[in-house]
């Protein structure tokens, strides 16, 4: 987005500002515009906070339901997060939200 006397860098993202400079050597610039400086957001998240917004299961680690059912209901932890169960969830028992 723009560069400090310092040669440091702030970078935006889909999310919003990161909350640190960076110097050149931390980052690869990508010829393809992904994001305009138009769409940034004002608002600062750290580095962690937009990966996690940007990861598919929501962050670090990852959830499993250990349900002895078939997860067809709410009751599923999976299900009630609209993720859809995996193969830490629970063994070879039937699934419909696979």
């Amino acid at each position: 987005m723009s560069v400090t006397d310092h040669n440091l860098y702030k970078l935006g993202t889909k999310y919003g500002v990161l909350n640190q400079l960076y110097s050149r050597n931390e980052f690869t610039v990508c010829e393809e515009k992904f994001v305009n400086i138009d769409e940034v957001p004002s608002r600062t998240c750290s580095l962690r906070e937009c990966a996690r917004k940007d990861s598919n299961l929501g962050g670090q680690g990852f959830q499993h339901c250990n349900c002895t059912g078939e997860c067809n209901s709410n009751r599923c932890k999976c299900k009630k997060m609209h993720v859809l169960c995996n193969s830490k969830c629970h063994k070879s028992l039937s699934c419909k939200n696979k």
